[in-house]
């Protein structure tokens, strides 16, 4: 059975140590962000890319060959984040790595 928290009880769950309120970042932290773009792998078929291509075709626009989707997740990190700790978080879920690749960009 679930139990419904009221706004007090809510802001009364302990934070994790080394953040703020809400187990949030400090304020006065420093950020790093870092950009991960996931991308299907190339032997992949892409349905809702070819969705893209048609809908395109249907406006009028000419001379699209080929559309594949993917999608962009920006993170906010304390400042030092290692390349390897964001690389493990793609692995183990940002991206589904068997049929799909991923970049990480530091911002």
């Amino acid at each position: 059975m679930f139990k419904t928290l009221s706004r007090d009880e809510t802001q009364k769950q302990p934070a994790m140590p080394g953040t703020g309120p809400g187990g949030l970042a400090p304020l006065n932290a420093a950020i790093m962000k870092a950009r991960v773009t996931i991308t299907l792998k190339s032997g992949v078929l892409d349905p809702q890319g070819r969705a893209i291509q048609n809908a395109l075709g249907g406006l009028g626009f000419a001379g699209i060959e080929g559309v594949r989707q993917g999608k962009i997740i920006e993170l906010d990190l304390a400042d030092g984040t290692p390349e390897t700790t964001i690389d493990a978080m793609c692995r183990q879920l940002l991206a589904n790595t068997v049929i799909e690749n991923y970049a990480i960009e530091i911002l």
